[in-house]
């Protein structure tokens, strides 16, 4: 008998959606595991700051003046340091291209200064500290080439830096928000500034008693207030921001508290005006950096601190410990890869499965 090439097609047609059909469902039913691989960062600094330009080329930086960059997606890693002094806190980095970055080293009065490093030119200062008092945290850029530092209060008046030629140059805000005595921020992950779209920013703070948002909509020209819910003292307050699905997450605690369970993962649905906390995490203290991805229509986030890491699995609405280890700062490369870096230089790779 002749083959009816009509049905026989309708035939595999159906055959493929119910294949097609047990696929999605098997897949549906699936439960993300976080798999956990130790990398080589070729450093024993303090890891600190560690951001990626795309899904291959990641910064990273710390103490000992040491700079770090992957074309590898931290697979392997190339070192520089600073040659001039080897004592320096580089506490975030942020790339500029796949050759160039803006180093920030933290520290009281002149050791806080900005870098503009090129792979193939080498580093010049761009910025340095003139106020003994002075401290400066974190940097953060817009796609444009406008950029944040964000520092420790001097005087009345918040302290943050500004550039518009992609940290070739900084100046003083003059219309930052208006500060608590003491308020500042924590130099601890490189993760206390945010920015988005068009022109939007966070900024968290900390210390001596505040945890607030300084938040801008204009590129640093106007500013409001927010407070959060995050516990306050001399060394408390936030240490992170990020954002995903249009949630704001933070967090932070108390950094003298080190062996306790503290609340202090909490994220806005509504910008600042409410803040809802995840269940009690098993690692004890506090935070220090964040990182939050969407990824199978879930949220999953990531925690670290001196006393470890843990992840907010979104689809099984649980926490998992990935590292008991001292881990500083982490950051989504893609939606389902993470890197987290900390003491001793150990790094880890973090892959959704």
């Amino acid at each position: 008998m002749k083959k009816n090439i009509l049905i026989g097609s309708k035939i595999s047609n159906y055959s493929l959606i119910i294949i097609t059909l047990i696929f999605i469902v098997s897949c549906g039913d699936k439960k993300v595991t976080p798999k956990v691989t130790q990398l080589n960062s070729n450093t024993d600094a303090l890891i600190i700051g560690l951001q990626s330009f795309n899904d291959s080329i990641v910064w990273a930086s710390g103490t000992y003046s040491t700079l770090l960059k992957s074309s590898n997606a931290g697979a392997d890693w190339q070192v520089f340091t600073y040659p001039k002094v080897d004592s320096l806190q580089f506490r975030d980095v942020h790339p500029i291209s796949d050759k160039e970055a803006i180093v920030l080293s933290a520290g009281e009065g002149r050791l806080s200064q900005i870098f503009y490093f090129h792979v193939e030119s080498g580093w010049r200062k761009v910025f340095q500290m003139k106020n003994k008092q002075g401290f400066i945290d974190a940097v953060q850029f817009w796609e444009n080439g406008q950029g944040l530092v964000y520092g420790d209060a001097i005087d009345s008046l918040a302290y943050i830096l500004k550039t518009t030629d992609f940290g070739r140059s900084w100046d003083r805000i003059p219309t930052a928000p208006l500060t608590n005595e003491g308020e500042g921020g924590f130099a601890s992950s490189g993760s206390n500034i945010l920015t988005g779209d068009e022109g939007k920013a966070w900024i968290a703070t900390g210390a001596n008693g505040s945890a607030r948002v300084f938040y801008t909509a204009d590129y640093g020209r106007s500013w409001e207030v927010k407070n959060t819910p995050m516990m306050t003292g001399e060394f408390a307050g936030l240490t992170a921001i990020k954002n995903s699905n249009d949630k704001l997450w933070i967090t932070g605690g108390d950094l003298a508290i080190t062996d306790q369970q503290l609340e202090n993962v909490y994220y806005s649905e509504d910008d600042s005006k409410n803040w809802k906390t995840l269940p009690k995490h098993q690692t004890l203290g506090s935070f220090y950096g964040m990182a939050v991805t969407n990824y199978l229509g879930n949220e999953f986030v990531i925690v670290c601190g001196p006393k470890g890491a843990e992840i907010w699995l979104g689809d099984q609405q649980k926490w998992k410990i990935l590292s008991e280890e001292d881990i500083w700062t982490t950051t989504f490369i893609d939606s389902r890869t993470a890197l987290m870096a900390g003491r001793n230089g150990k790094m880890y790779k973090v892959e959704l499965e």
